[in-house]
């Protein structure tokens, strides 16, 4: 199974930076792990949040994901906190697992019933008992992750070209979706056979 991905994201209008941030990337053992995060609030302090988690994840992308959330947690005793979503991706065995911690939000296209939701919490402050989800996923099933500053109402929209590459995908959502009042980031990753 091949992965590809697209990612979007911009600060809030007026400002120049944002508190999200977003990690796509294979680790040595050929998991493919994405994720978003929210810092909380705004601005450069948002962001300190935000980088703290994204080195605990670039670090450790093989670690089981509820171990990788609780290294995180512990990162961002020191900020303002954030909130996150982790999908990690297996292409041998078609295996997808999700952890979230607050409003971090997850689309998926599948025939599939494939519905990752996040638990209630803030990285940093109050760690929720964790929830690992595992799904199988098939060739073809494309996977949304998104921060609160982007509408989920995209997920209805039958005018979106689901056939498009994920980056084209990603800023169609961000410009169609994003709202102005806060930082948004949207992650779009996309598994196809290989030939």
């Amino acid at each position: 199974m091949i992965i590809t991905w697209g990612a979007a994201l911009r600060a809030k209008h007026g400002h120049e930076v944002s508190g999200d941030l977003y990690v796509a990337r294979t680790s040595g053992s050929g998991f493919f792990v994405a994720s978003v995060i929210d810092g909380l609030g705004g601005g450069e302090e948002a962001a300190r949040a935000a980088r703290a988690a994204e080195r605990v994840i670039a670090d450790h992308l093989d670690l089981p994901l509820p171990d990788m959330m609780r290294r995180a947690h512990t990162a961002l005793h020191a900020t303002r906190g954030a909130v996150i979503g982790v999908l990690r991706l297996e292409p041998r065995s078609a295996a997808a697992t999700y952890v979230g911690i607050g409003n971090i939000g997850t689309h998926v296209y599948s025939r599939r019933p494939i519905k990752p939701i996040s638990k209630n919490g803030i990285l940093g402050y109050r760690l929720p008992s964790l929830l690992e989800l595992r799904y199988t996923y098939d060739p073809g099933d494309l996977f949304v992750l998104y921060s609160d500053g982007v509408s989920g109402q995209f997920a209805h929209d039958m005018q979106i070209d689901l056939a498009q590459p994920p980056q084209a995908l990603a800023d169609q959502i961000l410009h169609s979706y994003g709202k102005q009042s806060d930082d948004a980031t949207v992650v779009v990753i996309k598994t196809v056979s290989p030939a």
